[in-house]
């Protein structure tokens, strides 16, 4: 490990390295010293983007240093660091073959901040594809019991945003393949969940997929299939409802994500609104408070 002699310009743009190794201190240390975050919430690393950012590091070097925690098992008179963010940096800067990084050693108090932390920096570059994010929402919430109110202020996220994103998981695997690889966007799956069970949801996907639909035309075939569901079960409701709610009630599907029946019998009616769990109660709660 060496603190000196950033090399390829890096030195104009970063400041001085400090000698201590805590408080955000700037080193430069040897690669083979970093280990991936095992927290680390992105999967996905395209090869072609890893490619230009090689090419990149190849001619200006690493400019921005990666952010890493000491290691927690080393050996005495030898350091190594735990990668916070940066993975992608660190991946190119190998094919490159870089023998040195530079890196910003910040305290950590726990695994749960280094996620947390993890996240956030994904978050901020837009590197995370839809599931890889709701998979990160479902590890804080499940190996470290935060809910989706603590969730929602540590990321910066509201909460209708981060219940929507959790509410993907519950779809079938290969739609979510479809999501992660971008084939399909978070709005086609939104429109996808305001169907119950699987064999409708794989239906819709499938439609979409051969017809290269949009989200818009995604929501008219969701529609004429939610329509087939409610005349199928037309005789449990009180009254059917009438033509003039039709386009009401599909308003207010599409606005909530969910099933929704407006019945009227004489002067007075009754708007029936699904949910399928507590969360997603209070996912619809926040969304009609605004």
């Amino acid at each position: 490990m060496k603190q000196t002699g950033l090399g390829r310009g890096l030195s104009a743009l970063l400041p001085e390295a400090d000698s201590k190794e805590a408080g955000g201190s700037l080193l430069i240390v040897s690669l083979k010293d970093i280990h991936p975050n095992p927290l680390q919430p992105r999967r996905e690393f395209k090869a072609e983007e890893l490619a230009d950012l090689e090419a990149s590091i190849r001619e200006k070097g690493v400019i921005q240093p990666l952010i890493v925690r000491k290691g927690t098992n080393d050996l005495p008179g030898h350091s190594t660091y735990e990668l916070i963010a940066g993975e992608r940096r660190l991946r190119a800067a190998q094919q490159a073959g870089f023998d040195e990084l530079p890196v910003r050693v910040i305290e950590v108090a726990s695994d749960q901040e280094m996620l947390e932390l993890a996240l956030i920096e994904n978050l901020q570059r837009e590197d995370l594809n839809p599931v890889e994010l709701a998979r990160g929402y479902q590890r804080l919430a499940q190996d470290y019991n935060l809910t989706q109110e603590q969730i929602s202020s540590k990321v910066g996220k509201n909460r209708a945003t981060v219940a929507n994103m959790l509410r993907v998981l519950d779809l079938p695997e290969p739609i979510l393949s479809s999501l992660r690889v971008g084939e399909i966007s978070v709005g086609h799956a939104k429109v996808i969940l305001m169907l119950q069970g699987s064999a409708r949801q794989s239906a819709l996907f499938k439609k979409v997929v051969a017809g290269r639909l949009s989200v818009r035309q995604t929501e008219e075939v969701a529609k004429s299939m939610l329509e087939l569901v409610d005349s199928s079960t037309s005789a449990f409701a009180v009254e059917k409802p009438k033509v003039q709610y039709v386009d009401q009630s599909d308003k207010l599907r599409m606005k909530l994500g969910t099933q929704v029946k407006i019945t009227k019998k004489g002067k007075r009616g009754a708007i029936t609104i699904e949910f399928y769990s507590d969360e997603d109660l209070e996912r619809l709660v926040e969304l009609l408070n605004g």
